[in-house]
């Protein structure tokens, strides 16, 4: 089953209306549809998402780059030239895959600046890099960034959920940076990209994190980039919504969540950071 989106609402930047001007994203194009492909396995573009397990799942490849300062960007990204891999994806569709894995935004304590001191926060995940063989391996994201100074690879530890965040560009506007910016996993505390790594490699030591020289990586090499949700217990007063592998979770569903429904529905990029709001996709505790 295939549900096709509505319209979509992009918001333009427009020059002179803000001091902070916001890069030039891509011209928007139509949302992929969702694909529902079992009970608990749906396809948005190239990202195949699984509620049961809290997983998504999607194709890329090595950027021929050494100096690191993002994991991941997106396709025909522009920080490309810093970031070990491009996926097969925009920020939009990103985002939309990681709510439905039960990812929220209210949880998230996004940087504020390029190399925030502050650590970020969000809803834990874990994330996994599959490289063809022979033999297939598959390691941790944080096997692919090199400290050139200690001789080590970034330690194992969760990554957040930050949601990246708006800039406004004129009166009842706004771009969605991590579209804006082309950037979707990061870990040098910058509020574009989606996803954040809290321990601050590289902060302060511009050069110093490179692409892993000892993985024999190279450019364009395939890849299959997997992001996994963790449980982790919920804050004080703030109920934790978790999807239901025992309740079907419908495309309709799906579809109303994303694009809304109805000839006024407001695009993806309107609700692009909402977290869920009702427990019709089966969920425990109370729908936000």
């Amino acid at each position: 089953m295939a549900v096709t989106p509505g319209p979509w609402v992009h918001a333009q930047s427009q020059a002179g209306n803000s001091p902070l001007q916001p890069p030039q994203a891509p011209v928007a194009k139509a949302p992929p549809p969702v694909e529902k492909l079992g009970d608990t396995l749906f396809r948005i573009g190239q990202i195949q998402v699984d509620t049961a397990s809290r997983e998504i799942s999607l194709p890329g490849k090595v950027n021929d780059v050494t100096v690191l300062e993002f994991v991941a960007n997106t396709r025909m990204g522009m920080k490309a030239y810093e970031s070990a891999l491009t996926l097969d994806t925009d920020a939009i569709t990103f985002n939309a895959a990681l709510l439905l894995i039960g990812l929220d935004p209210a949880h998230a304590q996004v940087p504020t600046r390029h190399f925030d001191p502050a650590q970020p926060k969000g809803d834990f995940v874990e994330i996994w890099i599959e490289l063809p063989g022979p033999p297939p391996r598959r390691l941790r994201a944080e096997r692919l960034l090199y400290n050139k100074e200690t001789k080590q690879t970034l330690p194992d530890g969760p990554w957040v959920y930050t949601g990246s965040t708006f800039l406004p560009t004129g009166p009842g506007q706004s771009q969605y940076l991590a579209e804006a910016d082309g950037v979707l996993i990061g870990f040098i505390h910058s509020p574009a990209p989606i996803i954040e790594n809290p321990q601050g490699a590289g902060i302060g030591q511009y050069g110093s994190i490179v692409l892993n020289p000892n993985l024999g990586l190279a450019p364009l090499m395939p890849v299959k980039l997997t992001v996994k949700a963790l449980d982790r217990p919920p804050a004080t007063g703030q109920p934790h919504l978790t999807l239901s592998a025992s309740r079907e979770f419908r495309a309709a569903h799906v579809a109303d969540l994303l694009y809304g429904s109805g000839p006024d529905a407001p695009g993806l990029s309107a609700q692009v950071r909402l977290p869920y709001r009702f427990c019709g996709i089966g969920c425990q505790g109370n729908p936000r």
